[in-house]
């Protein structure tokens, strides 16, 4: 049996969801409804809770609660993948708008990576978008979205995004197109 026991969070793996694993961890959804994000590298879930705690406030990422060296607790991010909200859904003038405003928000917030991908962006049922991973969003240079207009390609509404952002925002249409 698995314990670790912070503060007064005491996570038993057992009675945790398993959610998913990516890159730099695994993630599980505990019994009371928050998060445990479990790192390889405590690097890693420094920079990645620190750059929460920069943003707890923000309309667009978890929030952060505790951080223990190689793993920390967040908020839950619930939803439907962007991915499959399109396939199930279609595409739609609001929901690049959105795409918009957040790559907006984060380029103000002062990211050096103003991207995301698909896999981390999530639709709530009240229609909120939210990200789940800002991991080198302060460290890499990335002023173009690369791999947000690659996955709006392959999901087959590039075209609408570009008509969208040239109306809403020609200056990022044109820096970026």
């Amino acid at each position: 049996m698995k314990h670790k026991k912070h503060k007064n969070t005491i996570i038993k793996l057992e009675e945790c969801t398993f959610l998913g694993k990516g890159h730099s961890g695994s993630v599980y959804l505990m019994p009371d409804n928050r998060v445990v994000k479990i790192f390889k590298n405590p690097t890693s879930c420094k920079e990645e809770y620190s750059i929460l705690r920069r943003l707890k406030d923000n309309p667009y990422f978890p929030k952060p609660y505790e951080f223990h060296n190689h793993y920390m607790i967040r908020e839950y991010i619930d939803g439907i993948n962007i991915d499959d909200y399109i396939k199930q859904n279609g595409a739609s003038e609001k929901l690049m708008l959105k795409l918009i405003y957040f790559l907006e928000y984060i380029k103000n917030a002062g990211f050096k990576k103003v991207d995301a991908r698909f896999v981390h962006v999530f639709i709530q049922d009240n229609g909120a978008l939210r990200v789940i991973d800002p991991r080198h969003s302060f460290s890499k240079k990335l002023k173009v979205p690369y791999h947000l207009l690659s996955d709006l390609k392959s999901a087959g509404c590039i075209n609408l995004f570009w008509k969208v952002l040239k109306l809403e925002r020609p200056d990022l249409y044109k820096a970026w197109h």
